[in-house]
């Protein structure tokens, strides 16, 4: 009798932490090259940055899979948060975007799963430039400190994607201060460049400015390639409840 009195107070008090579990949920995409072209064997990743409104995340942080024959990935499992989705490769420049995924409205527990309306297409560039190539291969093995200095070698070219692909690298390697410079330096000559647009949003969330980064995303709902941009007006809703920016 006393064994059954033990198990039904240890089943009540795991009740509380089963009731505070978060909805899991899925993002999947299509990665594609600068002309259009499906990329197969593209590594997706996704890392929790921040937990549901600036909380410690807790949970499983990171996800991967390998783009196929059709340039399709999808990562099951991601919780509330800012998740930062990097799409690497052989031969290609990364791109990396930062989303926030239901930052603002954790859901219970399912044991589905949740999906969302949107899809998030990324895009890696196939530039034959020594310098970022050099970058590239660095960040992409996370070596900073060689990532960071090739960086430097390409920010007096002229082209600006060139530079912004730059920005993503740094990005990658989490010098989200080095990004933000290279994309609000990129603004000042062409305050519409989508890629400098969307990566100040992303470099932003890095550093916890909700506030900017809903703007950026706001702008770049108009830029960037119709197929990105319904998850990027899912992600100004979102951040709507915490930073008052509208439309």
């Amino acid at each position: 009798m006393t064994r059954v009195f033990s198990l039904v107070i240890a089943a009540m008090l795991a009740l509380p932490v089963a009731a505070g579990a978060q909805m899991s949920y899925r993002v999947k995409g299509v990665v594609r090259d600068n002309d259009g072209k499906a990329v197969e064997g593209v590594r997706v990743r996704g890392e929790a940055l921040i937990g549901f409104r600036g909380e410690q995340f807790a949970g499983q942080k990171e996800f991967e899979a390998t783009t196929n024959a059709k340039g399709e990935w999808n990562l099951l499992g991601l919780t509330s948060g800012i998740w930062a989705f990097e799409a690497t490769g052989p031969d290609v420049i990364p791109q990396v975007v930062l989303l926030p995924i239901n930052f603002t409205n954790r859901k219970p527990q399912s044991g589905q799963g949740g999906s969302f309306p949107w899809d998030l297409p990324l895009w890696v560039r196939r530039f034959k430039h020594e310098g970022l190539a050099a970058a590239a291969k660095a960040a992409s093995a996370k070596q900073t400190n060689d990532a960071v200095a090739a960086i430097g070698s390409v920010m007096t070219e002229k082209d600006p994607e060139i530079r912004c692909a730059a920005g993503e690298l740094a990005l990658l390697v989490r010098q989200n201060g080095l990004g933000r410079a290279i994309f609000e330096q990129i603004l000042k000559e062409q305050p519409r460049q989508p890629c400098a647009t969307l990566g100040l949003s992303s470099a932003a969330l890095m550093q916890n400015d909700y506030d900017l980064a809903a703007r950026m995303l706001w702008n770049a709902v108009n830029l960037v390639p119709q197929p990105q941009r319904a998850a990027l007006g899912a992600a100004v809703k979102d951040l709507q409840q915490i930073t008052g920016v509208r439309q």
